[in-house]
């Protein structure tokens, strides 16, 4: 059962069709015309999977260390842990060695861990579970299976059902060989589900599921459920291909029927399995089938021949066992948990010191935004009243129009900072969010390679020069990451920075795919921040062939924050008054034109009234709240993008949601 499943993550890792012997040899061409390592070991990772549904349990162990081979060639953690993975399944199920089965999955992990591979890393702590099932240390194959079960991939993931699938399955088979069977019954139950979603690995799964049910309400004593679950699985069997997805089958089945005395079939059914394993040369399919024998045939009294079997057992048992396998998968486990233990510390560590950074900074950031803020609002109350002054003079006072013409000018500019700052302040909480992540990468790279320095020196003491040189390879690749998530924390600050400053004037070209995605995620958690129920979906459309284009960033950018920072206004507003059900959607695309670019934030929200339509970009006009907005952004952001050469326009339907455009001239 435990190989059967454990086979099962390898043949659906790749989104191609399975073929038959005709792909294989067309495979094993295309690998000797490939143009790039990378190229070559996708074309034996397809090969293997190939060559394994095909053939049922067989790895080639010579393509496992070719795959090995190129991913140090290449240096890639993601490839290497595959390939690690790879050569674990070879000697657990080809050679039947747990022990450096074992040794590889669990080197597999490191790589998987830098490379953020969280599917691989579930794979690789399930696969670890298979193998303390089959030497029944079943408490370690639950902890290894729950371990695994931290790093499923999201829901959104193609693989999130069939990995889901796969702690299922393990965490069942785990509490029916601990006789839990209302938990068994559970996970069985979930299985159920879930394979109703799942569109890989469908037929395998759900001859688990049958197996499962039927060996819980065996044990239920619901003996007219068992039967009707065991039958379909009989007739299930028939289609499946794989020895090891019907040895699951049998070491339920079999045991059900002799625990019911019903001895003939359970006899047919053992012997089926013995030459399945004979077939197959699998020694473990061999000895459980001779262990079944033995038991029929002493229950019907018939002692040579539970000799003969028991002889066969004992013999094949000899074979299989390692006196010293447990020692061994001891050691490599408690040495797994030491390095998670520790990791887990100084994540801890950094979390804290982190926290503790982040809200220094936050104090120090709000108490600027708020002096600014009551400043500003003293300038803007100051300057209100100017303008309307001003108004009056210009009515009777004609000569002094340039003067007061001077006079709004310098006010403008005051009330555009004034804008400026009010935005820097809803996008702090978004900045602090967005620049915790490449800080994260930077102290996980920077503890990784402390690691790796350590193991550097242990091998210039060995002398293994082989092995040094792959460490600092490694060591060369880490610091090229620490760097780059290091620029891309001070392109944050510098975003933040640029945002907060006047502008020049001069253009620059600027990625506004880029821009745009930024200010986007920025908007989005800094309205989390000050709203923990604000939640709403955001979806973009980026044209890659763009480019960068000549603006002001600092301007654009400015715009495209207002746009989007009232579309989460409006879908917000729209969440809190329906009662009907609703997702708060807002949209962000790009296109280019002949001779422009044209962007669109699209939202879902109530839309805006035809009344106030001929108002919104006039200056301090707002449907906002008193206090909630200054009746600027839209009439700021009209006039920057005039000013770029090109046009901003309107799009709505009461009711249904509103679309911003504007043109930029390439």
């Amino acid at each position: 059962m435990k190989k059967a499943i454990a086979f099962l993550y390898f043949l659906f890792v790749a989104f191609n069709s399975i073929g038959q012997n005709a792909e294989i040899d067309n495979l094993k061409a295309q690998y000797e015309t490939a143009a790039s390592p990378n190229i070559q070991f996708d074309i034996l990772n397809r090969l293997l999977l190939e060559m394994a549904n095909n053939i049922g349990s067989y790895v080639d162990s010579t393509n496992c260390f070719k795959m090995l081979q190129i991913a140090k060639q290449v240096n890639d953690d993601s490839l290497l842990a595959i390939s690690h993975n790879w050569l674990g399944t070879y000697f657990y199920i080809n050679k039947g060695d747990y022990a450096l089965g074992l040794e590889y999955y669990y080197k597999g992990i490191p790589f998987a861990l830098r490379a953020h591979d969280n599917r691989r890393i579930s794979s690789l702590y399930f696969d670890i579970a298979l193998v303390y099932f089959d030497i029944q240390d079943n408490e370690e194959a639950a902890a290894s299976t729950r371990k695994g079960g931290q790093y499923l991939p999201p829901k959104t993931h193609p693989m999130f059902d069939y990995m889901l699938a796969q702690y299922q399955i393990n965490m069942a088979q785990y509490f029916l060989l601990t006789n839990q069977l209302d938990s068994a019954f559970y996970y069985a139950q979930s299985l159920i589900e879930t394979n109703q979603k799942n569109k890989t690995g469908a037929i395998l799964f759900h001859l688990s599921e049958l197996t499962f049910n039927g060996y819980v309400y065996a044990g239920r004593r619901d003996l007219k459920m068992a039967d009707s679950y065991f039958a379909k699985a009989l007739v299930l069997l028939n289609d499946v291909e794989s020895p090891a997805s019907k040895f699951q089958f049998y070491i339920f089945y079999i045991p059900y029927l002799l625990n019911h005395d019903r001895i003939s079939e359970s006899g047919k059914q053992a012997k089926a399995l013995l030459k399945m394993g004979i077939q197959d040369k699998n020694k473990t399919m061999m000895q459980v089938a001779a262990g079944y024998l033995r038991q029929v045939f002493e229950t019907q009294n018939r002692l040579d021949s539970a000799y003969y079997y028991s002889k066969m057992e004992s013999e094949l048992n000899t074979l299989i066992k390692n006196q010293n396998i447990k020692n061994k998968i001891q050691t490599l486990a408690i040495s797994d948990q030491l390095r998670t233990q520790d990791e887990e510390r100084k994540q801890a560590a950094y979390r804290n010191q982190i926290k503790l950074y982040g809200l220094l900074g936050s104090l120090g950031i709000i108490v600027i935004v708020v002096i600014v803020q009551f400043r500003n609002n003293r300038q803007k109350k100051k300057a209100n009243k100017i303008l309307s002054l001003q108004k009056e003079e210009i009515q009777f006072q004609k000569e002094m129009a340039e003067k007061t013409l001077t006079e709004l000018k310098s006010t403008q500019s005051q009330l555009i900072q004034s804008e400026k700052m009010a935005s820097l302040g809803e996008l702090t909480a978004g900045i602090a969010h967005e620049i915790q992540n490449p800080l994260n990468f930077v102290n996980n790279f920077s503890e990784v390679s402390g690691e790796l320095i350590k193991e550097l020196v242990d091998e210039v003491d060995k002398g293994n020069t082989e092995e040094v040189k792959v460490i600092a390879d490694d060591l060369v690749g880490n610091l090229e990451k620490i760097n780059h998530h290091g620029k891309r924390a001070s392109d944050i600050v510098k975003g933040m920075l640029q945002h907060s400053r006047s502008s020049n004037g001069v253009k620059e070209p600027t990625d506004i795919n880029a821009l745009a995605d930024e200010y986007l995620r920025l908007a989005y958690h800094g309205l989390r921040a000050k709203d923990k129920s604000f939640n709403a979906t955001m979806k973009t459309d980026f044209d890659e062939s763009i480019g960068n284009i000549n603006i002001i960033p600092q301007d654009i950018g400015r715009v495209i924050l207002n746009l989007i920072t009232n579309a989460f206004y409006v879908v917000n507003e729209k969440r809190t008054t329906n009662n009907e059900p609703y997702e708060p959607t807002v949209t962000v695309t790009t296109k280019k034109l002949s001779d422009k670019i044209e962007i669109r934030v699209k939202d879902n929200g109530n839309g805006i009234p035809q009344k106030i339509l001929d108002k919104i970009f006039q200056p301090f006009f707002t449907t906002k709240p008193t206090g909630q907005g200054t009746g600027l952004g839209l009439s700021l952001s009209y006039d920057i993008v005039k000013a770029h050469g090109g046009e901003l326009k309107v799009e709505t339907k009461e009711g249904e949601g509103t679309v911003f455009t504007f043109e930029l001239p390439t």
